[in-house]
C-alpha cells in the first residue's frame, strides 16, 4: 500500500509487475482449487461457505486490491502524493488484459454483496452446529473481504470506472 505513483521513469516497475503477477495468479488459482474442490467432494454449505470466503478474500486482495495499491493510486487517494492522472487503462494490469481484468472486479463487487450475508449465516449455522474449524474460516474471510473492500480502497471505483 506504500507504494509511489506509477511514472513513465519509474524504477520500481520490476517489483510492481511482480506484485500484481502474485495478487491475480493467486486469485485465479484460489478460484481453480475451488472449482476442483467441488467437482470432487461432497460438502454441504457449511462447508462450503469457507473455501467461498477464501476466494471472495484472494480475489478481493489479489485480483482488485494488488493492483490498486502497488500503481500507487491508493497513495494519491489518500493524499500522500499530489493529485495526477491515474486512468486505469494506462496500469497494469489494464494494459496487460484490458477489461479482462475490470469485469471481474466488477463481478466481485456483486459477489460480495450477495455472498458475505450468505456466508454470516452459514457462521452462524456453522457454529451452531458446532463445526468451529469451517465456521471460523468462513468468518475470517468475511472479515477480509470487508476490512479491504471498505477500509483500504478510497475512491476504488470512481478510479476504476475513470
Amino acid at each position: 500500500m506504500s507504494f509511489p505513483p506509477y511514472t513513465s521513469t519509474d524504477s520500481l516497475q520490476p517489483r510492481r509487475v511482480a506484485l500484481v503477477l502474485v495478487g491475480l495468479t493467486t486469485a485465479a488459482v484460489a478460484l481453480i482449487e475451488f472449482m476442483a474442490m467441488i467437482r470432487q467432494a461432497r460438502t454441504d454449505i457449511v462447508g462450503a461457505a469457507s473455501f467461498v470466503s477464501v476466494v471472495l478474500a484472494c480475489a478481493v486482495l489479489g485480483w482488485r486490491s494488488y493492483p490498486y495499491w502497488i500503481t500507487g493510486v491508493y497513495q494519491v487517494a489518500t493524499g500522500a502524493f499530489p493529485p495526477m492522472d491515474q486512468d486505469p487503462k494506462g496500469l497494469i494490469p489494464m494494459i496487460w488484459i484490458g477489461e479482462l481484468w475490470r469485469l471481474p472486479v466488477l463481478l466481485i463487487y456483486l459477489l460480495c454483496y450477495v455472498t458475505v450475508p450468505a456466508l454470516s449465516i452459514a457462521v452462524i449455522v456453522a457454529f451452531r452446529r458446532r463445526r468451529f474449524a469451517s465456521g471460523a474460516a468462513t468468518a475470517l474471510g468475511i472479515g477480509i473481504i470487508l476490512i479491504f473492500m471498505l477500509g483500504f480502497s478510497p475512491n476504488y471505483v470512481a478510479w476504476l470506472m475513470d
